[in-house]
C-alpha cells in the first residue's frame, strides 16, 4: 500500500477539529457523535468528498509545496492539544474575514516580518519581554523607521568631459 499524505492529512485534521469540539458523554455514543461533528464540520459534503478534494490539492502541489505542507502538519501536531485548539480558532477566525480583510491581514504579517527581521537578537528578546500594547507600539515605530527614506548609499556617476572642438 502506498503512503498517501493527503488522506493522513485530511484524517488528522479531522481528527484536530473534532478534538476541539464537545466530546461525547457517552463511551458508546462517541463514535456517532464523531461522526455527525464531522459532518458538521465538513459542511454539505461528506468525507469521501473531501478527501477527494484534499487528493486533488496535494497533487496540484510542487515537491517543495508538499514538503512545506508535511512539516507545517508536523509542526502542529508536535505542539500541545491546548495550543492545536488555539491554532485552529484562528484559522476559523481569519476564514470568517472578508476577502479585504483576509488581504490586510496578510499585508501587516509580511511587514511584520520584515520588521522583526531587522532586529538583532537582543532586539528581538527585548521585544518579547513587553506588553502587548507596549510590543505593538514599538513594531509600529520600527516601521515607521524602516520606511522612512534615508540618504540613498548609490554611486553616483559622472560624465566624461567634454571634448573641445
Amino acid at each position: 500500500m502506498r503512503f498517501r499524505p493527503d488522506i493522513l492529512i485530511a484524517v488528522l485534521a479531522a481528527g484536530a477539529l473534532l478534538a476541539t469540539s464537545a466530546p461525547a458523554k457517552d463511551p458508546e455514543m462517541g463514535s456517532r457523535t464523531r461522526q455527525l461533528l464531522l459532518k458538521k464540520a465538513l459542511g454539505s459534503g461528506s468525507l469521501a468528498d473531501e478527501l477527494s478534494r484534499n487528493r486533488r490539492r496535494w497533487e496540484a502541489m510542487t515537491p517543495e509545496q508538499r514538503r512545506a505542507l508535511r512539516d507545517r502538519f508536523l509542526a502542529f501536531v508536535g505542539k500541545d492539544p491546548a495550543r492545536q485548539a488555539d491554532l485552529i480558532r484562528a484559522f476559523e477566525a481569519f476564514q470568517k474575514l472578508t476577502p479585504q480583510q483576509q488581504e490586510q491581514y496578510r499585508r501587516r504579517a509580511v511587514w511584520l516580518k520584515k520588521v522583526v527581521a531587522s532586529l538583532t537578537p537582543e532586539q528581538r528578546e527585548a521585544l518579547k519581554k513587553l506588553t502587548p500594547d507596549e510590543r505593538a507600539r514599538k513594531l509600529l515605530e520600527l516601521k515607521a523607521a524602516l520606511s522612512r527614506p534615508g540618504p540613498t548609499t548609490r554611486p553616483t556617476t559622472t560624465s566624461a568631459p567634454a571634448e573641445p572642438e
